[in-house]
């Protein structure tokens, strides 16, 4: 039997998926003079040399229309503790950056102030990826918050971190 012979539902995806911890991030943009900004969670490290991360948000998402190649963009790994954050930016409807303290790097891209771990640069490419698009992003900058612990997310839930007891 091969992989193809089966058939896997969007639930059941969602469920194995699911089981892997991720951090969380809140994925920014300008446009129009304005800020966009939505949480993303499909996150990772693309390259070293040259320095690249890779994301993948829903097509279904208000904000991809913005995120274009050639796009300033800015990733802000949200911190324990910014759980509410994550909910915000994912709403659709609401000024997601209201009462958000944000810092500007890069081309003006807002990143989220007290985030663990904060990324700057530009879309350089988008590939179709199912339901989702496939970001890859050039980093010109980058930086840490030594003292912070990341938020992460499973199962369709955001946790702070916990400390090994062992």
């Amino acid at each position: 039997m091969t992989c193809a012979d089966l058939t896997v539902t969007g639930d059941q995806l969602r469920a194995a998926v699911g089981t892997f911890p991720s951090g969380v991030t809140i994925v920014t943009t300008r446009s129009g003079g304005e800020d966009v900004g939505l949480t993303v969670s499909a996150f990772s490290s693309l390259s070293l040399e040259p320095a690249m991360v890779v994301l993948s948000v829903d097509n279904g998402s208000t904000s991809l229309p913005h995120l274009t190649v050639g796009a300033p963009v800015g990733v802000s790994v949200l911190a324990e503790g910014q759980g509410g954050l994550a909910r915000q930016f994912a709403i659709r409807g609401i000024d997601r950056f209201a009462g958000v303290d944000v810092l500007r790097r890069g081309r003006g891209v807002a990143l989220i102030d007290g985030a663990a771990a904060w990324f700057a640069g530009e879309i350089v490419n988008a590939f179709p990826g199912g339901d989702h698009t496939i970001l890859t992003v050039s980093v010109a900058e980058c930086g840490t918050r030594d003292d912070a612990r990341p938020l992460l997310y499973q199962r369709g839930r955001t946790y702070d971190w916990v400390a090994d007891a062992s």
